[in-house]
């Protein structure tokens, strides 16, 4: 049997095929752009990242219509406004987004901090939770929320091209801010109404490992897919990436070093916290604690405006592992890490170097960056550490796995041993395919 994986981040689709026993058989990945508009606007047009999975299917060697099953995980929020037919009214606006501060603001004063928590388990942070996104859309946009049938993510508009359904799973769901996160309910009345938004314009919520049905004719056509094949509802890719892992029990922590730095720790009870994100678990009954901040992209800016005459070969390749085991050393300055913002504050931020003297060089600089890349993330298991019992060993998987960043992370994380876990979100689509198979 070949199963599908779809894996929609940020920049990037990543594409393979799964056998029964879990063993990759075929990968291939598609890159893509979002839109960022002045410094705080971030959004992508999805039918770009359509295209990316018509264009990827095309680069295997197997043949699509020997594919048996398909299953995704989306990026999120991305949050897209959709006609009756599922046509996008408006791009994508994504996590990164930072937009909607001011909805935000007038959402909290509406409902309260006490409420947000207790009912959904997240505050309204711009583009993080999405729901200030399509307030910012009622403001702003008028004709476009009076023409939207659903606001749903990214998945509901793939799944509407793939099954003809509008649906969302509770990860996804979690991350409107409307869903009752730590009941695993369905939409929150109650928040819904006291935000004005209608629940007919959100998609049914649908278990994460649910077949929705066969693959429609059109999407067969468009995709070279077999019609008629099982789609797996999906999740978002960090739940998906923890169940690929393994994080299932109680106190797993997940590490994803990548273009961002998340953490997640699995909870067998829900435990909101105003300084960090909860969503459910692709496991029923399972929650994560979740922790996000700007990793290897932060990186990468650093090398490109400090380290222009180096390539990026050479600077991850000799200087930077040479300059971690060698010349490493805590920095006196602080580095506040929000080159895309506060995803954990409604008030954004701007990052900045702190504490320099004529005596700071590039390297003085570099360290505080990894320190400061880090604190959202030690700032979490601080929080957690005398809530949970948390394991001793950390999961780490991502782009940004290599031994001189993990040597990097065993000093900031000394209680912590690692244990490195490839293509996570890869298994956990699999894993959600088998599953939908055995339960239907």
């Amino acid at each position: 049997m070949y199963i599908l994986s779809a894996d929609f981040g940020t920049t990037s689709l990543k594409l393979s095929i799964v056998d029964e026993s879990l063993k990759i058989i075929s990968s291939t990945k598609q890159a893509y752009d979002y839109d960022l508009i002045n410094d705080i606007w971030c959004q992508i047009d999805p039918e770009v990242i359509f295209r990316a999975f018509i264009d990827g299917l095309g680069r295997f060697d197997i043949d699509p219509g020997k594919i048996d099953i398909l299953s995704i995980c989306v990026l999120c929020p991305a949050l897209i406004a959709m006609n009756r037919d599922g046509k996008n009214l408006y791009p994508a606006i994504i996590h990164l987004d930072r937009r909607s501060v001011k909805q935000a603001k007038r959402a909290l004063q509406i409902v309260g901090k006490k409420r947000f928590l207790e009912i959904n388990g997240n505050l309204p942070f711009p583009g993080g939770i999405s729901f200030t996104s399509i307030l910012w859309l009622r403001e702003n946009q008028p004709d476009v929320y009076k023409r939207t049938f659903v606001f749903g993510h990214l998945n509901t508009y793939l799944q509407k091209i793939f099954t003809d359904k509008f649906v969302i799973d509770p990860t996804n769901a979690s991350f409107t801010g409307l869903y009752e996160t730590l009941k695993w309910g369905g939409w929150s009345r109650e928040l819904c109404s006291a935000l004005d938004i209608p629940i007919s314009k959100l998609p049914d919520i649908v278990p994460s490992h649910q077949i929705l049905g066969g693959l429609k004719k059109r999407a067969s056509v468009l995709t070279g897919l077999k019609e008629g094949i099982p789609v797996v509802m999906g999740a978002n890719d960090t739940s998906s990436a923890a169940l690929g892992a393994g994080a299932i029990e109680n106190g797993s922590i997940l590490n994803i070093s990548g273009s961002n730095e998340i953490i997640t720790i699995t909870t067998d009870r829900p435990i909101p916290h105003e300084r960090v994100y909860l969503r459910t678990h692709a496991i029923e009954g399972r929650w994560l604690i979740l922790a996000i901040t700007t990793g290897g992209c932060a990186l990468e800016w650093f090398r490109e405006e400090f380290y222009r005459e180096m390539d990026s070969k050479f600077f991850y390749e000799e200087y930077f592992p040479d300059f971690i085991k060698n010349r490493f050393r805590k920095s006196e300055i602080i580095f506040l890490p929000y080159l895309a913002g506060d995803r954990h504050n409604i008030t954004q931020k701007r990052a900045r170097f702190d504490g320099i003297t004529l005596d700071t060089g590039r390297e003085d600089f570099l360290a505080a960056l990894l320190q400061g890349m880090f604190e959202p993330i030690t700032m979490v298991m601080d929080i957690y550490r005398e809530r949970i019992a948390l394991k001793k060993e950390i999961i780490l998987t991502g782009g940004m796995v290599n031994n001189a960043y993990l040597d990097f992370k065993r000093g900031i994380f000394k209680d912590f041993c690692f244990k490195r876990v490839k293509e996570c979100s890869t298994i956990g689509n699999a894993r959600l395919a088998l599953m939908g198979l055995k339960h239907c």
